[in-house]
């Protein structure tokens, strides 16, 4: 998470496995295992291990938070929500805090995800300087998405101030400057977060802060720093990268998008994935097929105004006038500036129904 560097992931692997032949049984290398496999999206796995370890020891409750991820990244939401459950009730910290933090966002309890969260960011050790600038940058985020941003930006100076080089908040920096339109610091904001940790959705937001403010060439070197991050992914992950999905549906290769998209729900049916699956289908041109994974993104009530917006377009698309408004307008109300090219896209196909009604 520090460095997103592959070479300390595999370092940890080699490790692992070199310990396992000397102590198969080992239950702490095994245990630690578990953290490898998530990063590699090996889900299913990740379930099947912990609940085994589980069985060995049922009061280890890093074990709840492990089987949990496994849950929540397949979109087993219900399963998820009681391993974190169980993992809060026996063991109160920042791991454990900010697990539940993700469930109820995406439950759509966007005050219980901030206070968890802040209560993850008040647990961590004083050594762990990281995680505690990690939970105040995913509080900033929550409190985006409850279009508060001056407490957002106070969560951020947290972190910076515990941790000015972190990644994560920067990059929610560069964000909240780029939605008020200061496109110059918002680029050196993105770009001082590509610098120490090179994080593909950063990458992709370069491109558009460059296109929102007419920058035509930093346009094309944002887009030529995303084609280096494709080409140095493994070969398996370029089949199912969801940001590079999502990327390629906005920058015209929208039929691979779609493919790279419908290979991942085969075995990760989360929110997120049935969204840009949905977005996908939309930029390829298949917004009626889009309407019915745009539905199973939005079935947890998740409050989001980016999914609210792609329901509004993928309606809007597809005909269904009512439900376009209706998903616009939501996006809208949860925050007038929730992206910087999308805020206006919303508010120009409004208008535009509503000049088109009134004819």
């Amino acid at each position: 998470r520090r460095t997103l560097d592959s070479a300390d992931l595999a370092a940890s692997e080699a490790a692992v496995a070199k310990g396992l032949l000397a102590s198969p049984g080992d239950f702490g290398l095994r245990k630690f295992r578990l953290r490898l496999l998530l990063p590699h999206h090996r889900f299913e796995e990740l379930a099947r291990d912990a609940a085994a370890l589980k069985a060995e020891r049922p009061d280890d409750a890093e074990l709840d938070g492990a089987l949990g991820d496994a849950f929540f990244e397949t979109g087993r939401y219900p399963e998820a929500f009681a391993a974190y459950d169980r993992f809060v009730a026996a063991k109160p910290c920042t791991a454990s805090y900010s697990r539940a933090a993700l469930a109820k966002d995406v439950a759509g309890d966007l005050a219980g995800a901030l206070a968890a969260m802040d209560l993850a960011a008040n647990a961590a050790l004083p050594t762990d300087v990281e995680g505690y600038a990690w939970c105040r940058a995913r509080a900033a985020r929550i409190l985006l998405k409850m279009n508060r941003y001056e407490e957002a930006e106070g969560r951020l100076v947290e972190a910076l101030l515990h941790l000015p080089n972190h990644a994560p908040a920067l990059a929610a920096a560069a964000e909240i400057t780029a939605r008020k339109g200061l496109w110059e610091p918002a680029t050196r904001l993105a770009e001082q977060s590509f610098t120490f940790v090179p994080e593909f959705s950063v990458a992709a937001a370069l491109v558009d802060y460059r296109h929102a403010m007419g920058d035509a060439a930093g346009e094309e070197r944002a887009k030529a720093t995303v084609k280096t991050l494709e080409a140095l992914l493994p070969a398996g992950e370029r089949t199912v990268h969801r940001l590079l999905a999502l990327y390629l549906a906005e920058h015209g290769d929208a039929r691979r998008a779609v493919e790279m998209t419908s290979k991942e729900l085969e075995t990760r049916k989360d929110i997120g994935g049935f969204d840009a699956y949905a977005w996908c289908l939309y930029r390829a041109g298949r917004a009626r097929d889009a309407a019915e994974p745009m539905a199973k993104a939005l079935a947890m009530g998740t409050i989001d105004p980016m999914l609210e917006f792609h329901a509004g377009a993928i309606a809007h698309g597809a005909g269904d006038r009512p439900g376009a408004a209706r998903h616009l307008a939501r996006a809208l109300e949860i925050d007038p500036r929730f992206h910087v090219l999308y805020a206006a896209s919303a508010k120009q196909m409004l208008t535009e129904m509503k000049i088109s009604s009134n004819e």
